[in-house]
């Protein structure tokens, strides 16, 4: 470790992987419903019907940009509750998430799925929580090499 980094707060490290999880299921679940609540109108009465709602080939677009987003904005949250060392973090929620993934869109209602799709959702998800946490980071280094506020004029000279 170099004297320029922080020190890992263990604490706020599992908060910070832990919560981005909660952040990831949760969200693009209710973004999802909502999605598909909005699509189906009344017409939903069960999970077949959600099923079949979801598997329409714009909505599956769709989820697949947003599974993305709530991915980089995961990523982001998390590297921010980290504060140091972001992508490590990220990468340990990154494969938590893939892994989930996986396992969920393979077994249970979501194996209707197109194959496709749910490689795309599985392969999208790690690369989108890191993207999301070297924003994070590039703005850690950015503003820690800023200055905080201009000196006046006549200490400049």
């Amino acid at each position: 470790m170099t004297g320029s980094e922080q020190p890992v707060n263990v604490v706020r490290a599992l908060i910070a992987i832990l919560g981005a999880l909660v952040l990831f299921s949760g969200l693009s679940q209710v973004l999802e419903y909502t999605l598909v609540r909005t699509a189906g109108g009344d017409s939903l009465t069960s999970m077949a019907a959600y099923m079949a709602i979801l598997n329409r080939p714009s909505m599956l677009a769709i989820k697949l940009a947003i599974n993305v987003a709530v991915a980089v904005l995961t990523g982001y949250m998390c590297a921010r509750i980290a504060g140091s060392r972001e992508m490590l973090f990220a990468a340990l929620t990154a494969a938590a998430e893939s892994c989930t993934l996986a396992w969920g869109l393979t077994t249970g209602e979501y194996a209707v799925l197109p194959l496709a799709v749910r490689i795309l959702l599985v392969a999208t998800a790690g690369p989108g929580i890191l993207a999301g946490a070297w924003i994070r980071l590039q703005a850690r280094v950015a503003l820690a090499g800023a200055p905080l506020e201009e000196a006046p004029l006549e200490e400049a000279q």
